[in-house]
């Protein structure tokens, strides 16, 4: 066992992003203070063998200066300077500082993730493993919750309404998605931290998820679940050639929502629903229900972006400017909608330029040395940019959260590696 002396860093923000993950899901005053704390100890070291054993980091000046060096982590800025300089022509003050507060993370954390010394491998798979576990207990309890009032839930999922979650059910739903392809990941990585049996808990763990993803049946996360799983099916079989294997899968995963239909109530009530409401939305009476209710905010923001094509309203005046579109053309709409997508936030209230600069911050990281090789990378990136075209996935402090962690665990990971074998080259 570790003693306070030799718990290094790198193990303290090992245990910091464990209980990030926990907080992700059950409390956003701990994520806030997990994110913090990763500021702090990239800031400041600690030694209990001196007199005064919080001290200023030595490598500050280093670290500041590496993160600027490397553009896969200074692009990661581009999501806060985006709302930043939006403010210069941005008249509602409080909404604007209100974006900046949420998009914070992304200034500070690019730093702190720097200044922690590289995962390893293992460290890297094993906060996956310990995301699959925690994503099993969670599921279980929404499960029992569900079982527990089967009748009363089943009524709500009738109305369009979600199923109870410990968190945003959309989040809950990326989270879980991107959980259960990262299970089915290590377990083709044949993953274990001790025993030869665990890449087949992986397995079980990651079949449960899935099924649980259709008890949920939240859209969103079942979009990108598919369309993932796909694609990496399309990868695999690129790297293997293992053409009958690929297919056989391919078929089946095809079948499985046919399957989940005729089988599952909750997911065969949201569909019906969805259908109905997308007959009402055709029929010109959308704005009663959600599906319609979202399109309508889609057109409003396309409608905004056209009318300030350039540089956009300002992301602080965004607010103000949906509702007056909604004023004036459905004066009987009173739940004014932002437009659910964030690329059409994003073009709205930046105008093109500011898209285009999302759009580089977004993709720079994923093609910057061939990080798209790695496949947990790569799920990512595809289930946060499937997301973007649904929902304002970072315009909430548990979506930015959600993403710019996992963004910036992968980037530590990875540079990590890129400079090991530098370091290995050399010799």
């Amino acid at each position: 066992m570790k003693t306070i002396r030799a718990i290094t860093k790198q193990d303290f923000a090992l245990f910091i992003c464990a209980v990030l993950l926990v907080a992700l899901i059950y409390s956003k005053f701990a994520l806030s203070v997990c994110m913090i704390s990763l500021v702090v100890i990239s800031i400041f070291n600690f030694d209990p063998a001196r007199k005064l054993p919080v001290f200023l980091n030595p490598l500050l000046g280093e670290n500041l200066k590496r993160c600027y060096q490397n553009r896969s982590f200074l692009v990661v800025f581009l999501f806060f300077c985006l709302v930043l300089f939006s403010g210069i022509y941005s008249d509602d003050v409080n909404f604007w500082t209100e974006r900046l507060r949420i998009k914070l993370p992304f200034l500070l954390l690019p730093f702190a993730f720097v200044s922690i010394p590289a995962f390893s491998k293992r460290q890297f798979q094993g906060l996956f493993y310990f995301l699959l576990l925690l994503m099993l207990f969670s599921t279980s309890m929404v499960g029992i919750h569900y079982w527990q009032h089967y009748e009363a839930i089943n009524a709500l999922l009738e109305k369009g309404q979600p199923m109870p979650t410990p968190m945003s059910h959309i989040r809950y739903s990326l989270l879980l998605a991107y959980a259960t392809v990262a299970g089915f990941i290590l377990f083709g990585q044949r993953f274990h931290l001790k025993y030869a049996w665990e890449p087949y808990l992986v397995l079980a763990i990651s079949l449960f998820l899935f099924f649980f993803l259709h008890v949920l049946s939240v859209r969103s996360g079942l979009m990108v679940l598919y369309v993932c799983l796909f694609s990496l099916g399309l990868r695999y079989l690129y790297r293997s050639r293992n053409y009958r294997l690929v297919l056989a899968g391919l078929v089946l995963l095809g079948s499985l929502p046919f399957i989940a239909y005729q089988t599952m109530d909750s997911f065969k009530t949201r569909i019906d629903y969805a259908r109905y409401d997308l007959k009402m939305y055709l029929e010109g009476n959308g704005q009663a229900y959600s599906d319609g209710d979202r399109w309508t905010s889609l057109k409003i923001g396309m409608e905004i972006a056209q009318a300030n094509p350039l540089l956009g309203v300002g992301a602080g005046d965004l607010r103000q400017a949906v509702k007056e579109r909604y004023q004036a053309n459905y004066p009987a709409v009173k739940d004014y909608k932002m437009p659910h997508s964030q690329f059409v936030s994003v073009l709205a209230g930046t105008g093109i330029i500011g898209l285009l600069v999302f759009l580089l911050a977004f993709f720079y990281p994923l093609f910057a040395r061939k990080h798209y090789q790695n496949d947990l990378f790569f799920a990512l990136h595809l289930i946060v940019l499937l997301s973007f075209l649904v929902e304002n996935t970072i315009e909430n402090a548990i979506g930015v959260a959600f993403y710019v962690f996992f963004l910036l665990l992968g980037l530590n990971f990875l540079e990590g590696q890129v400079e090991n074998k530098k370091i290995g080259t050399s010799k």
